[in-house]
């Protein structure tokens, strides 16, 4: 928003809308998106554009008009061809034209914005880091639960299959070991999101980490059920090799009592 600053008055709120829409517009889409202000003038040139990430490709164009008067005979006029036609929300005269889209950013915000665009920014720059995080940790608190209920059931389920403990015990078990797992990894998630969204400068080093991170995660994941099994196997063969044992043991006592038995001993 740069340009704010140096641009005449009835400018600013043209600019500072579409600024603040962009960035509403990207803390709504998520990373999927990117939803950019091309810095062309052109005549009829569009003011934001939203890309997806990952190849660039354009999926929408909008135009901006800061009243619901200009949008309608924007709408109206069809010179922008196939871009959404946006204005902002909450305005006394409502737009008459359907194809006229409301922004969730106010008249009331565009205002503020164009006399103070920097606070504007940081502002939605805020929001936008909160709602990633709470993304984040959403995210991490299913991928935590799901990880502790798959170890956790195997553990104690495989336990009452050995006679170690009673179902109900497995159970209550899983069920805390299952939110245990689901708290961490939403604190987990958060604090990985929180860390590129406040400290931009780190998001190089997260990048060379994340993927290494997640192998060494899996792995471990995959480790722990193969103990798991492992430690059950062990378990069931000692419990059957101590039986045999205790099978044997009572032959050759009842054995030897016979023969003492016999040779009067």
């Amino acid at each position: 928003m740069a340009r704010l600053a140096k641009s005449p008055t009835p400018s600013r709120e043209g600019f500072a809308f579409e600024y603040l829409d962009a960035l509403d517009q990207q803390l709504h889409l998520g990373s999927r998106y990117r939803v950019e202000v091309p810095n062309v003038t052109g005549k009829n040139s569009p003011d934001i554009r939203v890309c997806i990430r990952s190849s660039g490709k354009v999926v929408q164009e909008q135009q901006l008009k800061f009243n619901s008067q200009a949008a309608d005979r924007a709408a109206n006029s069809q010179v922008y061809g196939k871009q959404e036609i946006r204005t902002p929300k909450g305005q006394t005269r409502q737009s008459t034209n359907p194809h006229v889209r409301e922004s969730n950013v106010s008249g009331a915000e565009v205002s503020r914005g164009a006399s103070n665009p920097n606070q504007a920014v940081r502002n939605y720059q805020f929001k936008a880091a909160i709602a990633e995080i709470s993304h984040a940790a959403a995210t991490g608190a299913i991928t935590g639960a799901v990880a502790a209920l798959l170890i956790s059931g195997l553990e104690h389920f495989l336990a009452v299959d050995r006679g170690e403990m009673e179902i109900d015990q497995a159970i209550a078990a899983v069920f805390f070991d299952t939110l245990q797992g689901a708290l961490l990894g939403a604190a987990s998630g958060a604090a990985f999101a929180a860390i590129p969204a406040f400290f931009p400068a780190l998001i190089p080093i997260l990048n060379i980490v994340a993927v290494p991170l997640m192998a060494i995660g899996a792995f471990q994941l995959v480790n722990q059920v193969f103990q798991i099994l492992d430690h059950h196997e062990s378990v069931k063969r000692n419990a059957l090799i101590n039986q045999v044992y205790q099978q044997d043991a009572q032959f050759f006592e009842s054995f030897d009592k016979r023969v003492a038995d016999y040779l009067g001993i």
